[in-house]
């Protein structure tokens, strides 16, 4: 698709104030109403689709390629969390949408609250609080409605806040103007869609902000004028849109976030989705593999019209299965204690979808949820991309992480300087209470495996009193060692939700 959707620049509003000196936002109480949030919107192409049946469970619970990962085993190297602490406590909605970003003197958290978002500023140092938890229409933008994202831009050392506004189609925004969140000051955006801006994924790039949605007319892509923004002038937006797949109502690209190096001077934005060829492709499926959908976004700002997107190319993963009780369903995976059955949120890469530039080589890490027996058991399949000088974009390695009866999602993923990964998720079943677990690997560990040991963030001391969980986490790298894993999500020590944040790394050498 060549030329893009234009808007008029939207003007900039500048914010100067001390974040600190804002009155902490009122904790809700027993008593105060509860309700769910933004529900998902479901545009009916999955209408479209009647599944193949699913294949037969084996004997020993898994199917395919992970067998091989049983047979690894290693001196584990992940440490027990650095610093693991509360974050924000239950605000009166379901789900949290938990989602956080780690700069280099502070950790900011969001969660969705009655009035919009509630955001957090922490030291990182030993996660005391900085400032809040405030609204972010307290700063002096529209009343908020939810999906809160935090990102650190550390190509420019800034900060980037945005959630949907209360009412309108308008993506509200914030970018700080110094890397200081607290008492550095804010700019402030309003970007308007032609449709409700359901599920906003960002990415940092060279060349804009991108934003990723589920909107009715199909997923839409979106390249906010990131030059501009951090100078405080007014800036522009370009729309396209991705093409539509059968199967999903429910359907987004997931934008990829850049940590480290910037990436080769020129290079396209890349965006992706997961393709279940027998949910999306019926009739034409490969039973022996399903894929990766690969987008590339060229944005001209000086002629709209030279701006492509293109795609999808389908890059080839082991075959994995998209149907987690059914294709729409909200209610899945069990929990101790509980009738109640949680969100598997099956239609997505799960934030981020992170970049690193490597010289020799650049990589994309992702994940996304997957049935992993054909009994609705729910495993985390993650993967790694790469492209060097001579290569496109192909799979370097893969891997399902489900290595016992307990279902994982809810997953974040994140490559470290060191070119080690770690897999932060959420954990629960018949016998546990929901709780936040991660494991990883190191560059040198055998391909397609994440045999580094499991570590626990929160063990749950009770089950969730809604079926929407989660919706998202967040998995981070400290900029400023390139080393430090940063994550936070939903956690239950009550039937009502709470937050968690954790820092951990990988030992320096294994012994």
């Amino acid at each position: 698709m060549k030329g893009a959707d234009v808007t008029e620049k939207v003007q900039v509003k500048v914010i100067a104030r001390d974040l600190a000196a804002l009155p902490q936002h009122r904790p809700w109480q027993p008593g105060d109403p509860v309700r769910p949030v933004n529900p998902r919107q479901h545009h009916g192409r999955q209408e479209r689709v009647a599944r193949i049946p699913k294949p037969a469970a084996r004997a020993d619970g898994l199917i395919g390629f992970q067998m091989r990962m049983a047979a690894v085993r290693v001196v584990p190297s992940l440490q027990a969390p650095l610093l693991n602490f509360d974050g924000q406590g239950f605000s009166g909605v379901n789900p949290p949408d938990t989602v956080g970003d780690v700069g280099v003197n502070h950790y900011i958290q969001a969660i969705n609250d009655s009035g919009g978002t509630l955001y957090s500023i922490y030291n990182k140092s030993d996660g005391s609080l900085a400032a809040g938890p405030f609204s972010l229409g307290d700063l002096g933008g529209p009343a908020g409605r939810g999906d809160p994202i935090v990102l650190f831009d550390h190509l420019a050392q800034r900060w980037l806040l945005s959630e949907f506004a209360a009412s309108g189609n308008l993506l509200s925004i914030y970018i700080s103007r110094s890397a200081d969140p607290v008492a550095g000051g804010w700019f402030s955006y309003e970007f308007a869609t032609p449709h409700f801006p359901d599920y906003p994924k960002y990415g940092v790039w060279p060349d804009a902000y991108y934003v990723t949605t589920n909107e009715e007319d199909g997923p839409a892509v979106y390249a906010l004028e990131r030059a501009e923004m951090l100078e405080g002038r007014s800036a522009g937006m370009q729309r396209f849109l991705a093409t539509q797949l059968d199967g999903f109502g429910f359907q987004a690209l997931t934008p990829c976030d850049v940590d480290g190096p910037a990436p080769p001077a020129g290079a396209p934005h890349l965006l992706l989705r997961h393709r279940d060829d027998e949910v999306h492709n019926l009739g034409a499926n490969d039973p022996t593999q399903d894929f990766l959908d690969l987008y590339e976004l060229k944005i001209d700002w000086s002629d709209p019209a030279n701006s492509s997107l293109t795609g999808p190319v389908g890059i080839p993963l082991s075959d994995f299965d998209s149907d987690l009780c059914g294709l729409v369903s909200f209610n899945c995976f069990p929990q101790m204690g509980s009738t109640i059955r949680l969100d598997p949120l099956r239609e997505v890469i799960m934030w981020r979808l992170q970049y690193r530039n490597f010289d020799s080589h650049e990589t994309l890490v992702g994940s996304f949820v997957t049935d992993v027996d054909g009994a609705d058991h729910g495993g985390v399949r993650w993967f790694e991309l790469r492209k060097d000088d001579t290569t496109h974009w192909h799979i370097h390695q893969e891997g399902t992480f489900a290595p016992d009866s307990h279902h994982r999602w809810m997953s974040s993923i994140a490559m470290n300087g060191d070119g080690n990964i770690a897999l932060a998720y959420s954990l629960a079943s018949s016998t546990a209470f929901p709780g936040l677990r991660y494991t990883g690997r190191l560059a040198t560990d055998p391909m397609g495996t994440l045999p580094q040991g499991e570590q626990v963030l929160f063990e749950g001391t009770a089950a969730n009193g809604s079926f929407r969980f989660g919706d998202y986490a967040a998995l981070s790298v400290d900029p400023e060692n390139g080393r430090t894993f940063w994550f936070t999500g939903q956690k239950n020590e009550a039937t009502t939700w709470s937050t968690r944040i954790g820092a951990f790394e990988f030992l320096a050498t294994v012994p």
